[in-house]
């Protein structure tokens, strides 16, 4: 629950709706069989890439693929890299229960809250970077994959350079290579190299076992915000992640996402303060990429905001005249994408 649901939000402003239906991805170059899809990276030595997508009514994952995944520049050079796996969450689609259900699975494993989330793994399944739609089409896209995968590259050099190391020089070197990944990632796939630091590191001088507890402090604390936000316990929800942070002393990314789960209560009458929030967030640790994610919401809340504007000044007449799929919404699914 590190990152955020952006239901209440996405479902605010009709306007913001990109397409009403979506184009059909051509099947060749992507698979829906997640373990088949590690085979054949460990064959042939490539990573995966992983889009959770809600392929019919997501209009951020539309607009992705539209503009990125279908295009020839992509499709020819993206599958260099990567095995490219779709995992579709569709609320008109037809789909097996048994795919559903190991969907479902997935989306919890790698905690996905939002969509489209693209995750880039290596062949273990072990992801290294989440990322999402970004603009400038196929090229832009294939640069900022190969920055991203590049966090892979460097955490295989300093794995390797660590096992010719001993003693507190190995933790160092281990650690550094998980300082680049989100901290609930290193929890949870990257136990092996946690618990190694940790039994070398006795003193916890690189400040991998806080971590690690605070992690498990952060689970508990996820399910008392479910009750509380089920509650309908707004105030409370803020005030009880205010007093983790404070409690926690957390700080740069770790403070950013805990800071997201505060979207989880702000419907459409609080978009000016989701606006500060993303301000906030930003000013954190601007360069991380918590941050950027930040932006981007900031950007879709200000379009929000127009189109509220805008619907207020509308006369009875002018709203009726509107035309019919004015009235629609992009509504999301729940945590378990049903």
């Amino acid at each position: 629950m590190n990152r955020f649901s952006l239901r209440a939000l996405s479902a605010a402003v009709p306007a913001l709706i990109l397409s009403i239906a979506a184009p059909t991805r051509a099947a060749e170059g992507w698979t829906e069989d997640f373990d088949k899809a590690k085979e054949t990276a460990a064959k042939d030595g490539k990573d995966l890439l992983i889009d959770f997508t809600g392929s019919d009514w997501c209009g951020w994952c539309i607009k992705l693929q539209k503009e990125v995944f279908t295009k020839d520049g992509f499709k020819s050079t993206a599958p260099k890299n990567f095995v490219l796996v779709e995992l579709d969450f569709p609320q008109q689609k037809e789909q097996s229960k048994e795919l559903k259900e190991r969907n479902a699975k997935l989306q919890e494993e790698f905690g996905i809250e939002g969509f489209p989330t693209i995750v880039l793994a290596d062949a273990k399944g072990r992801p290294y970077a989440k990322t999402g739609y970004q603009e400038g089409g196929p090229d832009a896209y294939l640069k900022h994959l190969d920055e991203l995968r590049q966090v892979r590259i460097d955490r295989d050099a300093a794995f390797t350079k660590a096992k010719a190391a001993e003693g507190l020089e190995k933790a160092k070197l281990i650690a550094a290579a998980l300082e680049k990944l989100d901290a609930d990632v290193v929890t949870k796939f990257y136990k092996e190299e946690t618990d190694e630091v940790i039994a070398l590191d006795k003193d916890d001088s690189l400040g991998l076992k806080k971590k690690r507890d605070t992690a498990g402090k952060t689970e508990a604390l996820n399910k008392e915000l479910e009750a509380l936000g089920t509650s309908g316990k707004l105030k409370e929800f803020e005030a009880r992640i205010d007093k983790f942070i404070a409690d926690e002393k957390l700080e740069g990314e770790e403070k950013q996402q805990m800071l997201m789960q505060r979207l989880q209560v702000y419907g459409p009458d609080r978009l000016e303060a989701a606006d500060k929030l993303m301000d906030e967030v930003v000013a954190v640790k601007p360069d991380s990429d918590t941050a950027t994610q930040a932006k981007a919401i900031k950007e879709r809340i200000v379009e929000m905001k127009a189109q509220v504007e805008k619907s207020q000044k509308e006369t009875p007449e002018e709203k009726s005249d509107a035309p019919a799929e004015k009235e629609e919404k992009e509504e999301a699914p729940t945590k378990k994408g049903k």
